[in-house]
């Protein structure tokens, strides 16, 4: 049984885009937790405490497979105030820009197989899905008038998508008083990410920036490890301690680019008339184009490392009466670990019509802060079938100012609330769960420098989102 619940069960799994958390983090893993505000560490006493606390996997008397619907809608908006060298250059500046896609109705499956159990040790393999990311803008358009090509709608993307395929192991002592758990997981992502890059030219006023589309795709792997412990001090009080360790996802793919060059005769033999040297007559006629020629485009292949964050973090599950537990976390997510993102390019394996002296890397600065989220949950059992969750998480963005990007929706600090219910029958369990995040507002000034590199992008950001999930749980 446990064999053929396997292999359906890496069949099946999908990856979607839910509520996240700091960064590229999701808001959580598994109906239960979510319901509960992530405050679980000190309670993980289901399936999905292969992500919170390994440790209680001990806990857990039978294999668990958790089937997800989701509907979410987030609200992010921007309205830019982005320039370069001080110089409009074709972003939407002054009104409100929305994402593609509003609402998204989507399903996953996750769940942790127990392969063995025997002297108190429990030994398993989960699925769940710890990162993504889902993000894709009209933010530009070129502004010269004369581009050989119209610009594409969709202009700056980024879409992460990580699956954790997490081996763990668990073991009870001391008559289940104490127990200790640690996994490891094995990683698969892909990514796409796209933005629009400006190319400064000695050319006139609007030719002096014309407008690079840049497009990473790539897939890979990586590897890491989580651990924690379980301590029950009283027939009342237990607590959880438990973190993972940094770890980094190497991609492997290939960037695409477009420029979107210039078709105007009249400039280009005035400029070619005016030219001093042969350098500077082969980038003009690079960045003129025909519209049977179109835009100049070319590829490389490429790789790129995106670092994970480590964290610690401990928990409290109190058992204030029969029916009513309630619990405590805090944890501390190293988002310094991401201090930019470098994308690697392999010049000889570029083809197309690439620029003179074209760049061999492409540095994405991030320079992300530590952060501290608190979170507060409650279990309230009605009746011997139903019980009801709820919760409330603070949790800090980690992006500074001066390289916030839209495509990272952690807008500013979350402050989530959650609501949720459970009907068990049998071996199967109904849930539902209601979640709101509120991002609080942010605005970010021009700067002059962080601006010219467009490492972040100004403007004024507003930003909520609401979720509901529909869950099964099946107990085998």
């Amino acid at each position: 049984m446990a064999k053929r619940a396997l292999l359906l069960f890496l069949m099946v799994a999908v990856l979607t885009t839910v509520a996240n958390a700091g960064g590229f983090a999701l808001s959580g893993v598994g109906s239960k937790a979510i319901g509960m505000g992530g405050a679980f560490r000190g309670l993980a006493d289901n399936w999905s405490a292969a992500y919170w606390n390994p440790a209680g996997l001990a806990q857990l008397e039978e294999s668990e497979l958790n089937f997800m619907a989701i509907a979410i809608n987030p609200v992010p908006k921007m309205k830019p105030n982005i320039t370069y060298g001080d110089y409009e250059v074709g972003y939407k500046n002054g009104e409100w820009r929305y994402p593609q896609n509003k609402t998204h109705i989507a399903a996953n499956m996750s769940g942790f197989i127990k392969l063995s159990s025997r002297e108190d040790m429990t030994i398993g393999l989960a699925i769940f899905a710890p990162y993504a990311l889902g993000s894709r803008w009209n933010l530009f358009n070129p502004i010269n008038g004369d581009a050989v090509e119209e610009y594409p709608k969709w202009d700056h993307e980024a879409t992460l998508k990580v699956i954790d395929f997490h081996p763990s192991i668990a073991k009870s002592f001391m008559d289940e008083k104490l127990m200790l758990g640690a996994g490891v997981s094995i990683y698969k992502g892909t990514i796409d990410f796209q933005k629009t890059l400006p190319m400064q030219t000695s050319l006139p006023i609007p030719h002096n920036n014309l407008a690079i589309d840049t497009f990473l795709k790539g897939d890979g792997w990586g590897y890491g490890a989580n651990f924690g412990l379980l301590y029950k001090l009283n027939d009342k009080l237990q607590v959880g301690i438990s973190g993972k360790t940094p770890s980094k996802l190497k991609f492997e793919g290939d960037v695409s680019n477009a420029l979107y060059a210039i078709y105007n005769q009249a400039l280009q033999n005035t400029l070619l008339g005016q030219a001093y040297t042969l350098a500077d007559s082969i980038l003009l006629n690079y960045v003129f184009s025909t519209p049977e020629d179109g835009a100049r485009r070319w590829k490389s292949d490429a790789k790129a490392d995106l670092k994970l964050p480590g964290d610690i973090g401990i928990g409290f599950a109190y058992k204030a009466t029969e029916k009513l537990t309630m619990t405590l976390d805090f944890s501390y997510t190293l988002w310094s670990n991401l201090d930019s993102i470098i994308i690697e390019l392999d010049p000889t394996t570029t083809s197309g019509d690439a620029p003179p002296g074209g760049a061999d890397e492409l540095v994405i600065r991030t320079k992300w802060e530590d952060v501290l989220r608190v979170s507060v949950g409650g279990l309230y059992y009605v009746a011997d079938p139903l019980d009801v969750r709820f919760g409330f998480y603070y949790d800090p963005t980690p992006i500074p100012d001066e390289t916030f990007s839209p495509l990272f929706l952690d807008i500013g600090d979350k402050y989530s609330f959650n609501i949720g219910l459970a009907y068990r029958i049998s071996k199967l369990e109904f849930g539902y769960n209601f979640e709101y995040i509120y991002f609080a507002p942010r605005s970010i000034d021009p700067d002059g420098s962080a601006g010219d590199d467009l490492d972040n992008y100004p403007g004024d950001y507003e930003a909520h989102l609401i979720a509901n999930h529909l869950s099964l749980t099946y107990r085998f």
